[in-house]
């Protein structure tokens, strides 16, 4: 040090860096909505139901193929089971109609 100036840069973690040795998945056949999250190692599914967003998250137990497709089919399963209660809740009961 010179002047209290420090001489030789220190490498800082970046987002690049900071996940380069985990491993990242793409599915056989990609569904919206539902995607692999290389920092928490899991799949991430999300869906908006009645104005609230919903998000669901499935950890496979170990990196093996197998393993990977049946935790990829689980947030499928959710995700699809979330678009049945958006459609049913986008059903609105008919208006009473006002008393005078």
């Amino acid at each position: 040090e010179k002047h209290g100036l420090q001489l030789q840069v220190k490498p800082v973690l970046t987002l690049a860096n900071r996940y380069a040795g985990l491993p990242v998945f793409q599915p056989k056949v990609p569904y919206p909505g539902v995607w692999w999250t290389v920092r928490e190692q899991k799949w991430h599914a999300f869906c908006r139901v009645g104005g609230a967003c919903r998000n669901f998250r499935v950890k496979p137990k170990d990196h093996s193929e197998a393993e990977l497709e049946r935790s990829f089919k689980v947030a499928v399963k959710w995700r699809k089971k979330q678009e049945k209660e958006k459609k049913r809740k986008a059903v609105k009961p008919k208006a009473k109609p006002r008393k005078k």
